[in-house]
């Protein structure tokens, strides 16, 4: 089961979007510098499942896009989960995006949202801000994956 410590809204995040970002606990990657350590806790906080469509409801006009931060203990069971949550994320006209933290290729569980950025945090390369860095976000059209780590410069 999925956890999650807050919820915020960001105009940063997702490029373009006005993002609800919710924060999943249990965070693999145990990344130097973390900057939410709290994240790496299991099971920490609230569990999505009992809240997860009032939290829609209440942010659905201030939003248009739902962002988690995190992808839970990195288990089949949590990814399921999470791909319920897109469905209904999409069943109220809003766009998905999972900031996964992990150096992998976009796997197909991650199929069904429609941004993923992908790249474990290190200091030395720095955020999507910085020019050199190994993080990339990816933005869906159609079946395919645009690299939009470029628009995060502009700002």
């Amino acid at each position: 089961m999925l956890y999650y410590t807050e919820v915020d809204l960001s105009y940063y995040e997702i490029p373009g979007e006005r993002t609800l970002n919710i924060y999943i606990s249990g965070c693999q990657n145990n990344c130097e510098d973390c900057h939410y350590i709290e994240l790496q806790r299991i099971d920490y906080g609230n569990p999505v499942k009992a809240y997860i469509e009032n939290i829609i409801e209440l942010y659905r006009r201030h939003a248009t896009c739902i962002c988690f931060m995190g992808e839970g203990k990195g288990e089949e069971a949590d990814y399921a989960e999470m791909c319920e949550y897109v469905s209904i994320i999409h069943r109220v006209s809003m766009k998905a995006a999972l900031y996964c933290g992990r150096d992998t290729i976009i796997e197909s569980w991650m199929q069904r949202f429609d941004y993923v950025k992908l790249g474990k945090y290190y200091p030395d390369k720095g955020p999507l801000t910085n020019r050199n860095t190994n993080q990339k976000l990816y933005m869906k059209n159609g079946c395919d994956w645009t690299d939009i780590t470029e628009r995060f410069l502009e700002y």
